[in-house]
C-alpha cells in the first residue's frame, strides 16, 4: 500500500490541486455551475481554509506514490467533519480511499479518544464508498448554493 501521513503546510497547494482536479472530472459533471463556483471559493480558493491547512487546523491526510498525493482526506477544525475527500482517476478503487480513512480515524481517536463520530456531506459520486466503509445516511440528499450532499455519519465503535 502507499504511506500516508499528514501533509505539510508546502504540500497544501499541491493537495488542492488534485482536489479541485478530481472534482471537475466527477463531481462538476452533476452539479451546477453555480455548485462549481461554491466548490471553487468556500475550499479552494478560500484564504483562512488554506491557512488553517497550512497551520494544520484543519488536517489534510493523503497518500502517496513516489512523493507525489495520489488521495486525500481534509477535515474542518472540528476535527470531527471530513471536508474533503478526493483520489486521483487512476488510484480509484485500490482502497487509496479506505486506507486514508483508517490512518485519519486512528489519529483522530489517538488525539481524542473520546471521539463518538465523524461526519461528513457526501456528493452523489462518493455515497456508495461511504456506505461501504460504514458510513450511514442521516437524511436524503440535499442541494444548497449549487452543491449536491447527502449528510453522513461514521459511528466510532
Amino acid at each position: 500500500m502507499y504511506p500516508i501521513r499528514k501533509i505539510t503546510a508546502d504540500e497544501v497547494c499541491e493537495a488542492l490541486a488534485l482536489a479541485l482536479e478530481v472534482f471537475m472530472e466527477f463531481e462538476a459533471p452533476d452539479y451546477k455551475p453555480e455548485g462549481t463556483e461554491t466548490f471553487k471559493r468556500d475550499i479552494i480558493e478560500n484564504e483562512e481554509f488554506i491557512s488553517n491547512c497550512r497551520k494544520s487546523i484543519c488536517p489534510i491526510y493523503a497518500a502517496f506514490d513516489g512523493g507525489r498525493i495520489i488521495g486525500l482526506m481534509g477535515m474542518r477544525s472540528t476535527k470531527t467533519h471530513i471536508n474533503l475527500a478526493f483520489t486521483k482517476k487512476e488510484y480509484q478503487r485500490q482502497g487509496v480511499a479506505t486506507a486514508i480513512f483508517k490512518f485519519l480515524l486512528n489519529d483522530l481517536r489517538s488525539e481524542n479518544p473520546d471521539l463518538k463520530e465523524i461526519t461528513l456531506n457526501s456528493s452523489p459520486y462518493g455515497k456508495e464508498f461511504y456506505l461501504r466503509i460504514g458510513f450511514e445516511a442521516l437524511s436524503d440528499e440535499q442541494e444548497i448554493d449549487g452543491i449536491r450532499f447527502t449528510p453522513m455519519k461514521y459511528t466510532i465503535q
